[in-house]
């Protein structure tokens, strides 16, 4: 069976998702199809699996089959004679013609958008190859390690030379965002593989509240995934699993020793941020959103408050004292297995993934859980070699023989989803953009070869020192890299690097003349922007001005024509009193006749001192102006 019919089994698979019903229901139609068009001549659950596997090319275990048969059986549609099931009603019409040409409609769209996409990269795809991509990026969306039975994938066995195809796919979902149909098929195919890894798991419950008496504890890579600090991608993806978990009634914790490897990774990664030798995703990341030295060490000292706000709790880590002797690993056994595994650069950090086994084996106490729902305690990481690693040293521990202390990131989310795919729709969505944003990154190994090339052209004044920096701390070269070969050792050349940084540079000088412009278009703004400010606040100087001249020039007259009256009534007082025979009469008038002749003479010889009305004029103006501006703001 075809690659491009397992695709189209997938999204076959996503659309029965959407009537609800147990998932074990997801594979009746095809049993029902086996049953119905291409009986094996003995009908056992193994021969229907084989069946299965040659019709939709999905390897589904026996096991899974038998409890489809089981439940054909009691709704009264076959009967079982020694372990032979044999044909009792009629079984239901299938017809997965519809469902299947649907699908092919799906894949046939991104496998003809892929062979484009490629072709910008200069790389030429046939759709075999296109298909043979899509299955290897879907191929790394497993649940390992959660029984002894799990293949990983039930989808086909792909070459282990593959990198660059999940380099590819992950650029092309990265690029699709943005179309969102086609966006949606990718996502189908995501939401049928993890349906298809629930036919792997036929024990899984979907009660909403299966995790309650769980605890899961999250290691240190998905803490900082958590906090934001490798990537917008990867934070929303982490959140949701909590998100889903937690409506689950899970709890989830990070060990005491976990948080000060977090906040150790933290402070150190802020130590090389402005360093061209700082390197890993902490650094890299801060570079690409800005974030400065200072940003991630409030981060740091902030961790334990954040992860909080999340619901995600610190948990001290068990001691190891006489009363949990009986339940510790044998730390060489278990330390030589996690060697095989994993190549740590730093010793500690081996040190606290030991620690952190240990303490799931004390929470679990000498219990033998056979499902996750059962297991009270599990280590929850991103690293799929750390979690085989303990998978492979619990198979000889009763502890761990059917349920692994260590279980993936992708795993919890994925059985998490199968019991609620509904209550999560934007989970497979966020898993896909956090792993395509994570296969765009370049790998240790292939960004050691960049940075040993990149000294090598430098000794020989192949490139500059300037460009020789760029190579060290630039995300756009890292991301350029990535885009020309894919991650591809083999084609990390002297003509891909110099190439790669000639193109850079390019962007970088076009950016800073294209930045200038706009600074300089800003800058021309700014300027027609104040002098329209300044005409609109001379304007209103201008008008406050002339009204409060009006009004004093106005208080002002009022003003004069009162000292006018005050020495006509004077004179006129005067009159009156010297017709009454007073002896002071005379010199009432007498003194508002010089009072008047005064005050013509000051008008009219510009005697200031005796210019009441103007003064006044004058110096009511200036007060009125003052307050009427003090009360807008402006001098």
């Amino acid at each position: 069976m075809s690659n491009s019919d397992a695709l189209c089994s997938l999204a076959m698979l996503k659309v029965s998702v959407d009537s609800g019903g147990d998932y074990l229901e997801y594979l009746r139609p095809y049993v029902i199809e086996v049953l119905t068009n291409d009986p094996p001549e003995r009908v056992t659950d193994v021969t229907v699996a084989e069946k299965l596997l040659n019709l939709c090319g999905l390897e589904i275990p026996s096991r899974t089959v038998q409890i489809v048969l089981q439940r054909l059986a009691k709704d009264g549609y076959l009967s079982k004679q020694n372990g032979i099931y044999l044909s009792g009603h009629d079984l239901p019409v299938s017809d997965l013609s519809a469902a299947r040409a649907n699908a092919a409609r799906h894949i046939s769209l991104i496998v003809t958008e892929l062979i484009g996409f490629a072709s910008s990269s200069e790389r030429t795809l046939t759709e075999d190859v296109a298909t043979e991509c899509l299955v290897n990026f879907l191929s790394q969306f497993s649940i390992p390690c959660l029984r002894s039975y799990l293949r990983g994938t039930t989808l086909p066995t792909i070459s282990s030379s593959s990198s660059w195809q999940v380099a590819l796919v992950g650029q092309f979902v990265g690029e699709i965002q943005g179309q969102p149909n086609l966006f949606e098929s990718f996502i189908m195919l995501m939401q049928g593989h993890m349906l298809a890894n629930a036919l792997l798991c036929p024990d899984l419950t979907s009660v909403s509240d299966s995790y309650k008496d769980v605890v899961f504890y999250f290691d240190t890579p998905l803490l900082i995934q958590l906090l934001g600090l490798e990537g917008e991608q990867e934070e929303q993806a982490i959140k949701e699993i909590v998100k889903l978990v937690q409506k689950l009634k899970g709890s989830i914790c990070y060990f005491s020793h976990t948080y000060d490897e977090l906040v150790t990774a933290i402070t150190v990664s802020a130590e090389f941020i402005d360093s061209p030798r700082g390197r890993g995703t902490i650094v890299n990341e801060a570079r690409k959103s800005g974030k400065s030295k200072s940003d991630l060490i409030l981060i740091g000292n902030q961790a334990a408050e954040i992860l909080q706000g999340h619901g995600v709790e610190s948990f001290a880590t068990p001691s190891y004292g006489k009363e949990n002797h009986k339940f510790e690993i044998a730390e060489e056994v278990f330390s030589a297995a996690l060697a095989d595994e994993i190549d740590y650069q730093n010793p500690r950090a081996k040190d606290y993934d030991i620690r952190s086994v240990r303490s799931i084996y004390v929470l679990r106490k000498g219990t033998a859980p056979r499902s996750i729902e059962k297991a009270k305690a599990v280590l929850v990481t991103s690293n799929t070699s750390f979690s085989r690693a303990a998978f492979e040293y619990g198979k000889n521990v009763e502890m761990s023989r059917e349920v692994s202390t260590v279980i993936t990131d992708f795993s919890l989310a994925n059985t998490a989803w199968l019991k609620a795919p509904q209550g999560a729709p934007a989970l497979p969505k966020k898993e896909v953009l956090a792993f395509a944003y994570a296969a765009a990154r370049p790998s240790k190994s292939f960004w050691d070869k960049v940075l040993i090339e990149a000294d090598k052209l430098e000794a020989k004044g192949a490139i500059s020192v300037r460009e020789h920096q760029l190579l060290r701390s630039s995300y756009s070269v890292q991301a350029e890299l990535m885009k020309l070969t894919l991650g591809e050792e083999s084609a990390l050349t002297e003509e891909s690097i110099t190439q790669t940084l000639a193109r850079v540079t390019d962007e970088i000088r076009q950016e800073a003349l294209e930045q200038q412009g706009l600074i300089s278009n800003k800058l021309n703004e700014a300027s027609t922007t104040i002098e329209n400010l300044r005409g609109e606040v001379d304007s209103v100087r201008e008008k406050i001005f002339w009204a409060c001249g009006k009004q004093a020039e106005t208080e002002a007259k009022i003003l004069s024509v009162s000292i006018w009256s005050a020495q006509i009534l004077v004179a006129g007082f005067g009159l009156f009193t010297v017709s009454q025979g007073s002896k002071w009469a005379w010199l009432y008038v007498v003194v508002a006749g010089i009072s008047g002749a005064v005050r013509l003479a000051g008008t009219r010889w510009d005697i200031k001192p005796l210019k009441a009305g103007p003064a006044y004029r004058s110096w009511r103006q200036d007060s009125l102006y003052s307050k009427r501006l003090s009360e807008i703001g402006l001098k």
